[in-house]
């Protein structure tokens, strides 16, 4: 209770930051540096915690503590504590550099544009007179390098604007001189500390003639690889040397061949040097629209539980059923069907504009001992696959956006899953636009069968969630 007769309090001054013990401020930009970039409101579903990617939704990296560019220079409490060992050790481990970021922060500099937007001719002009030099950014490298674990680097060639620019992709062709040579040199400072490389939408870091793989096989500690990005074809040989990461865990390499049209990207083989990868336990092969075939030696991988060959339209699925230590397989926009159409029926459905399905899910049933999630979206399915219901580890299951799904009968064997902690059926039996308001029949009796499926699992200890559209 406030007591009324002393002397009135004296006035408080600055933040409550200001008055935290300098080791619990240091905890606060740790937790700044390490939190990701999807919030609630972007994924009201919470599926990006799910164990495979969504065929709807791309995450991109984190900025870490360069995305709050103000954060040494409103204080200089804060920048002295920045500056100290604890706290280089503590925010430095996971370093994230975005090029796009970096400029567009850069032109935010001025201190009267931190709580408001410039005018459109304002940022138009300052962003024209921005660019970023590779020797500060291969200077702050270096400077963290003693305490960087995992580094990311983003947007070298582009970033897709926000409603300022009305979301236009933005090249930065001529914004910033950071080249693959400035990335080789920055591998070399971080040579026997980095544990986790992540390059997303660095195309041009990538290229036949740079050599860059090479070096990214002299990092002896590396467990985790990602690029996605790839807007070109990669030869096996190119990519051949990361068969020398003996302790890679982690292996995404991802296609990124809509941006400019060519289809002709990614792996066109996978090199036989990779039969070496033993540590290896999730490989994602998105979008190589030339890989043709899943190498015998992939069986023969010991720890191999994770495989994604989405976007992959040209590869054959026969091996699939081989890869009996699979724990997650995600086998989304293939044009794969419960089985193949007569060719009347795909010649039909090609001719209204829609994609007709091209080749049949295997059975996948020898997978049963161990497979806990699978996912199948953005595929032809009409029919469920008869194996489905003899999974019986299954824990997700996702059957997302296949449109022309049609559920005749009750999903009784379903419910027989006990594992099962989600089902995705988010827009199946999609109906044309041109049929009017109402449900055909068949899609009434698909969305029956969903509703019944629905609460029977509901009656569970805890339920599983079901994903349903209303």
């Amino acid at each position: 209770m406030a007591d009324v007769g002393g002397p009135p309090a004296a006035p408080s001054s600055g933040t409550q930051l200001d008055h935290l013990p300098d080791e619990l401020l240091v905890q606060v930009f740790g937790w700044l540096a390490s939190v990701g970039t999807v919030w609630e409101e972007d994924d009201p579903l919470q599926l990006s915690t799910l164990p495979y990617r969504q065929s709807d939704m791309e995450l991109m990296p984190s900025t870490g503590l360069r995305g709050y560019p103000f954060l040494a220079q409103v204080c200089r409490k804060w920048r002295r504590l920045l500056d100290t060992p604890m706290a280089q050790a503590l925010v430095w481990r996971r370093v994230t550099v975005d090029l796009g970021h970096e400029l567009v922060t850069s032109i935010h500099t001025p201190l009267r544009w931190s709580n408001q937007r410039p005018t459109t001719a304002e940022y138009h002009a300052a962003f024209e007179a921005t660019s970023l030099s590779a020797s500060k950014v291969v200077g702050f490298l270096g400077r963290v390098a003693p305490h960087a674990r995992a580094l990311t680097l983003s947007n070298s060639e582009g970033f897709d604007g926000d409603e300022g620019e009305q979301g236009e992709y933005i090249s930065l062709a001529d914004k910033h001189n950071f080249g693959a040579s400035h990335f080789g040199f920055a591998l070399a400072l971080m040579r026997n500390t980095l544990t986790e490389l992540q390059l997303y939408r660095c195309h041009d870091l990538v290229t036949a003639d740079c050599g860059v793989w090479t070096l990214v096989a002299q990092l002896p500690g590396l467990r985790l690889l990602a690029v996605e990005g790839l807007r070109g074809p990669l030869l096996a040989s190119q990519v051949a040397p990361l068969g020398e990461l003996s302790q890679l865990e982690g292996l995404a390499l991802t296609g990124e061949g809509y941006r400019n049209g060519d289809w002709a990207v990614g792996l066109q083989g996978l090199p036989p040097a990779w039969s070496r990868l033993t540590s290896l336990t999730r490989l994602e092969l998105r979008g190589h629209q030339q890989l043709p075939e899943l190498p015998p030696w992939l069986a023969g991988l010991p720890r191999l539980a994770h495989l994604d060959v989405s976007g992959c339209c040209a590869l054959a699925l026969g091996p699939l059923p081989g890869l009996t230590r699979l724990e997650v397989l995600v086998l989304q926009n293939l044009c794969m069907g419960h089985e193949l159409p007569p060719p009347a029926e795909a010649a039909a459905a090609e001719a209204a504009g829609r994609q007709p399905v091209r080749r049949a899910v295997p059975d996948l049933l020898p997978l049963a001992p161990r497979l806990r999630s699978l996912s199948l979206s953005c595929n032809g399915f009409a029919q469920l696959p008869a194996w489905l219901p003899k999974l019986t580890r299954l824990e997700h299951l996702d059957l997302s956006y296949n449109k022309d799904l049609h559920i005749r009968a009750p999903l009784t064997p379903l419910t027989a899953l006990q594992q099962l902690r989600l089902v995705d059926f988010r827009r199946v039996h999609v109906a044309p636009k041109d049929k009017g308001a109402y449900w055909c029949e068949a899609k009434c009796t698909t969305m029956q069968h969903l509703s019944k499926l629905a609460k029977a699992l509901k009656r569970r200890n805890p339920p599983p969630r079901v994903l349903l559209d209303v």
